[in-house]
C-alpha cells in the first residue's frame, strides 16, 4: 500500500509542474501584450545614425537603445523640440550603450543629431550626424 501511494504522488507530481509552467508562460506572455512600448535599436557610428529615421505614435511610449559603435569618438543624441514636450539628450561613449524612454504627445517631425565637435573640426552635426523623429497622431 505504500508503494502504491508512493506511486500515485510521483506520477501526480508532473502534473503540478506543468499547470504551474503553463501559468507563468501565461502570465509572461500577457505582461507582454499590454506592452505597447514602441523599442528601437539605433547605432551610431560613421557620423550616421543607423537607422536614421523613425516613426511613431502621439501618446505612445518609446524606448530608444543607442548603440555607439566606434571604438574611439564619443557620441551625443540630441532632440531639443520643447514645444512638443521632447527635451532629449544622452552621451554615449565609445562602445558604450544608452537608453532612452519617453512618450510623445505632439505630432510631427522632429530633427535628432549630434552635438559633439572637436577644437578646429567639424561638427558630428555637420557631417551628417543627424535624423527624424515623425510622431504620428494618435488614432
Amino acid at each position: 500500500m505504500v508503494a502504491i501511494t508512493g506511486t500515485k504522488e510521483k506520477s501526480g507530481y508532473p502534473w503540478i509542474l506543468l499547470l504551474l509552467a503553463c501559468a507563468v508562460i501565461t502570465a509572461g506572455s500577457i505582461t507582454a501584450a499590454a506592452d505597447d512600448t514602441r523599442k528601437f535599436i539605433i547605432h551610431l557610428s560613421d557620423y550616421r545614425f543607423h537607422p536614421d529615421a523613425i516613426e511613431v505614435v502621439a501618446g505612445k511610449p518609446v524606448e530608444l537603445t543607442l548603440v555607439n559603435d566606434d571604438r574611439i569618438t564619443p557620441h551625443n543624441f540630441t532632440l531639443k523640440a520643447p514645444d512638443a514636450g521632447l527635451d532629449l539628450s544622452a552621451n554615449i561613449s565609445a562602445g558604450e550603450t544608452a537608453t532612452l524612454r519617453f512618450t510623445p504627445r505632439t505630432a510631427g517631425s522632429y530633427v535628432f543629431y549630434c552635438n559633439k565637435k572637436l577644437l578646429f573640426m567639424k561638427s558630428h552635426r555637420a557631417r551628417g550626424m543627424e535624423g527624424k523623429l515623425t510622431v504620428r497622431p494618435a488614432s
